[in-house]
């Protein structure tokens, strides 16, 4: 059984928890993996916690748990679509006021496999400064917006918004030593709920 098929069964997986199964090994990037499979890796070894949806109903379901996990009380959320989700979950967001709130819940442009980090712009973030916005962020994405590296993810960028750009551009990453010269503004505790089927799945 592949990696990625493990974290479809094991979702949630964490390092920490994978260290009680599994041996550290399994975490090492290998030629062979896929940019999904990478990406999902560098996340857990960042300390962040990767979460595989394959429907609706466990998208509501993890994030219910995950919300507890995390001890989230007051979620920043801005985009309709993922404020129904919440809805669904029956957990309560703030729209405009992100200093009342602990975490934040947003799509995003793309999911960096070799780097671990996950592309954001203006489009999720609006006018704020990431370095201002709530540690804890919970990020939602679908499988076609994992790319291999940073040129990737600009590339596509202007693609997708050719006739509306982004005024702002930005990365985070998930909290390790290495990245320890990152702005730590950009370094944050990073949960990733990641949905298959670009092209047919609907969030709501």
């Amino acid at each position: 059984m592949n990696f990625i098929k493990r974290l479809k069964i094991a979702t949630g997986i964490t390092k920490d928890t994978a260290r009680k199964n599994q041996e550290d090994d399994n975490f090492h990037i290998l030629e062979t993996d896929s940019t999904d499979v990478i990406f999902a890796k560098k996340l857990i070894q960042n300390n962040g916690h990767f979460f595989y949806c394959d429907n609706q109903k466990k998208i509501i379901r993890t994030i219910s748990a995950l919300t507890k996990k995390i001890n989230s009380n007051l979620i920043y959320c801005t985009e309709p679509v993922l404020q129904e989700l919440l809805s669904k979950a029956n957990i309560t967001y703030n729209t405009d006021d992100y200093l009342a709130c602990d975490t934040m819940f947003s799509s995003c442009e793309y999911l960096i496999a070799h780097q671990g980090k996950i592309m954001l712009s203006s489009h999720q973030l609006g006018p704020n400064d990431i370095k201002n916005l709530p540690k804890e962020h919970i990020v939602i994405a679908y499988t076609s917006q994992i790319v291999k590296n940073l040129n990737d993810a600009m590339s596509g960028v202007n693609t997708r918004h050719i006739d509306n750009l982004p005024s702002t551009i930005t990365t985070i990453t998930g909290s390790t030593s290495s990245n320890s010269k990152i702005n730590e503004g950009n370094v944050k505790n990073l949960s990733v709920l990641l949905i298959e089927d670009f092209k047919k799945q609907n969030l709501t």
